[in-house]
């Protein structure tokens, strides 16, 4: 999952965690664009999940599938 800053990435992650969602941050790959430097892994089964848990807080997020 991409976000807009690092903030939100944070803000992010905390909200999964506090859910009880695994999630990983890592580097923004290359190949992609951007404007933050960092971005949420999750398990793809979660998708539905996380974007409405992220909703629910006003937090934009875009997905990108690795598959």
């Amino acid at each position: 999952m991409l976000f807009r800053n690092v903030h939100e990435v944070m803000k992010a992650d905390r909200l999964f965690r506090e859910k009880g969602i695994s999630a990983r941050v890592v580097p923004v790959p290359e190949h992609i664009s951007s404007e933050c430097g960092m971005c949420l892994i999750i398990d793809p089964e979660k998708y539905e999940l996380c974007g409405r848990l992220l909703d629910n807080h006003n937090i934009s997020y875009d997905v990108f599938n690795q598959e």
